[in-house]
């Protein structure tokens, strides 16, 4: 009588196969947004963590110049603008070198600050004009920045422009990823008459000071001194909708604030100011009255003055 030898079975069935295939992409399609979210939430980190050395920066050079804003270099006519303050050169390709918009990376104030004394010098080609590469300010680039609205900078203000370049990220445009509100400084009652800082530069550090003086006191927890790009752009004009944030959400932007903290949460650009936000010094836009008066550079007239819900 034959025995029946089993034979050993030489794999997986294409059935059990497809059942591995589909456990591992179920798996997959629920760990992955979970890593996604945890990448961002990284890169937020890593960006409040900017903007507090950011602030520590901030504070002592108030301190080692008598409540200056970083408008240029102590001592230089040149580059006031929202990214004077610090970062690497500007782009060569973007900005004439004649253009108070190119600022180079030894020219900012808060480079000696974030880098330790040492600011990294630009390569240059044999002719000591071109420049071959710029020197790097890591701590002013967001890992989330891809994009700029600051080299088309004559085009967002005239409200012409309704987006950001991709061409660029504002880091390799003008140099930081972060602009410093400047958005407190146009328009407003000045000793006594309207006053638009552009028409006047010799008068910006005693604004820059007066400035200092009005908002540590009240409003030092909720002055918004550093924001992302697109926020910055989203107030070029009332008629622009809110933008989406370095970290690809809409109206959600990291800040530091005038007191030192830093956050990431939801601004809304059609008003003044909102929950644990302001965007200006307010005692500038009162009349003698005491009433509110809205500025027309930046604001138009339609936007919210009391922090109430924007339409």
């Amino acid at each position: 009588m034959r025995k029946k030898v089993a034979r050993a079975r030489q794999g997986f069935t294409l059935i059990e196969l497809l059942v591995v295939v589909a456990i591992i992409a179920l798996l997959i399609s629920i760990l992955l947004p979970s890593l996604r979210d945890a990448r961002d939430q990284a890169k937020v980190a890593k960006c409040l963590a900017h903007y507090r050395q950011m602030m520590t920066v901030t504070v002592q050079y108030f301190l080692d110049y008598d409540d200056n804003f970083p408008f240029w270099t102590p001592g230089k006519t040149t580059g006031i603008c929202s990214w004077a303050y610090g970062g690497k050169t500007s782009h060569p390709d973007l900005y004439s070198k004649d253009s108070p918009f190119y600022i180079t990376i030894d020219e900012r104030p808060f480079n000696v600050y974030l880098l330790g004394g040492k600011v990294p010098g630009d390569l240059y080609d044999d002719s000591g004009v071109n420049i071959i590469r710029r020197g790097e300010v890591p701590v002013l680039q967001c890992p989330g920045d891809r994009s700029t609205h600051q080299y088309i900078w004559n085009e967002w203000t005239s409200g012409a422009v309704t987006g950001a370049s991709e061409d660029y990220s504002c880091y390799d445009d003008c140099g930081t990823s972060y602009q410093y509100n400047m958005h407190a400084m146009f328009d407003v009652n000045w000793n006594g008459q309207p006053f638009n800082p552009w028409q006047k530069p010799g008068d910006w550090n005693d604004i820059g000071r007066q400035l200092v003086k009005d908002v540590l006191a009240k409003q030092g927890a909720t002055y918004v001194m550093f924001m992302e790009d697109p926020m910055d752009a989203s107030y070029g004009s009332t008629s622009r909708a809110p933008e989406m944030g370095y970290h690809g959400k809409f109206s959600r932007y990291s800040v530091g604030f005038l007191d030192g903290h830093a956050e990431y949460k939801k601004i809304d650009t059609r008003g003044y100011c909102g929950a644990g936000w302001e965007i200006l010094n307010k005692t500038w836009i009162k009349d003698p009255s005491g009433a509110y008066t809205p500025t027309t550079y930046y604001f138009g007239t339609g936007l919210d003055l009391d922090c109430d819900p924007p339409p």
